[in-house]
């Protein structure tokens, strides 16, 4: 797996180089690195179906953007399309909203998942008979190298309820950035 680039904490006048070597590594790396961070906006274009009282996590057919510096990113749409898998170590934002056909019985929720861990969840009701969209809590989440984030979906109206794809402001998303350096949890 790649690394995140690191600047040179100081520089020593007749002990480093300034060549190109060390510029490329300490100077164009970070800065390549930071305009290229890490990121993905998935979508899904296929309506799932969610059984009642079961969290399912979303698999993700389209991408708007899946990229990084070394220009690989880190979903696939052909193995473990559910997840975002990091390829560099950091705190990413992820952010993410998941449509439910109508139905007025019961809750939906959206919750987060690292490495098959719960992070954060976000019940509602139904409500009224109408479709209705959960916002996945917009939090950021340690990665470390090969770990990866899901976004499930919940819902408990008594019988399978379908994901709604039509419509951008209901479509399941699921959005991942890159934010910064440091100890994971």
């Amino acid at each position: 797996m790649p690394a995140v680039p690191q600047t040179k904490p100081s520089w020593q006048d007749g002990v480093d180089a300034l060549d190109s070597t060390n510029l490329h590594a300490y100077l164009r790396d970070p800065l390549h690195f930071l305009v290229r961070r890490p990121a993905a906006v998935l979508r899904s274009t296929v309506a799932q179906a969610l059984t009642s009282g079961s969290w399912t996590a979303i698999a993700w057919q389209a991408e708007d953007l899946d990229d990084d510096p070394d220009g690989v990113g880190g979903h696939s749409t052909d193995t473990n399309t559910t997840r975002y898998t990091a390829r560099y170590p950091g705190w990413y934002r992820v952010s993410g909203i998941v449509g439910f056909a109508a139905n007025a019985t019961g809750r939906r929720g959206a919750r987060w998942l690292r490495n098959g861990s719960i992070v954060v969840e976000r019940y509602q009701s139904a409500g009224v008979n109408a479709v209705v969209a959960v916002q996945a809590p917009n939090t950021l989440i340690y990665l470390g190298e090969g770990d990866y984030v899901e976004l499930q979906a919940y819902q408990d109206s008594g019988g399978t309820l379908a994901t709604v794809v039509n419509a951008t402001w209901t479509q399941p998303t699921m959005s991942v950035s890159w934010e910064r350096l440091g100890a994971g949890s």
